[in-house]
């Protein structure tokens, strides 16, 4: 099987480009996606550790915050009875109500902002750059006919005059690839740092 320019844009003279040729080229920059296993067990050990004493940090701080609450709860109960019981105003439980009840919405608005920020597990994004690292691996296992859906696919009419694979796809996902090794190297750094 062959691919050529579209000629979407014009008349073309760009060569026919073999599949095999694509396939490979699609492979190579499937390849810089690769992440050094030390680095995915890293990853996998500390950098899931750490999510976890945040997840708990996160979870002792919505206690806390619920505590508060429910003592201001329990406090507007207090003055309730004792309007009942004529200790105090009806004047005086309005306004330190009121009080409490603002104060308990701020504990809710705290309680609801601390829930949403957290973030997805790291344990499944961890699977996913393990997943990412295959990538070029699992890529060549395939058929060649998913292959050719998947490499034509991205490359559609984007053949360049070498027969390689043009800008459109192999620059955004050699740009992936570059993206992720930088954040390697940084990880590498923060580590050395922090073991000296």
């Amino acid at each position: 099987m062959y691919y050529h320019c579209t000629g979407n844009r014009g008349k073309c003279e760009e060569p026919y480009t073999r599949q095999e040729i694509l396939a490979r080229e699609f492979a190579e920059v499937l390849q810089e996606l690769v992440i050094p296993q030390a680095i995915l067990e890293w990853l996998g050990n500390d950098v899931l550790t750490s999510d976890q004493t945040e997840q708990a940090a996160r979870a002792q701080a919505v206690k806390k915050l619920q505590v508060r609450y429910d003592q201001i709860q329990a406090r507007i109960e207090t003055m309730y009875l004792d309007k009942l019981d004529g200790r105090i105003t009806q004047e005086f439980f309005d306004e330190q109500s009121a009080t409490c009840r603002s104060e308990q919405d701020g504990l809710q608005r705290k309680i609801q902002d601390v829930q949403k920020a957290t973030p997805a597990p790291v344990d499944q994004a961890v699977d996913m750059l393990r997943l990412t690292s295959r990538s070029s691996e699992l890529f060549l296992q395939q058929p060649a006919a998913e292959r050719a859906g998947c490499s034509g696919w991205l490359s559609k009419g984007r053949l360049g005059r070498t027969g390689r694979c043009g800008r459109p796809c192999s620059n955004h996902l050699k740009s992936c690839a570059t993206r992720t090794r930088k954040v390697i190297e940084k990880k590498r750094k923060t580590a050395g740092q922090d073991a000296t």
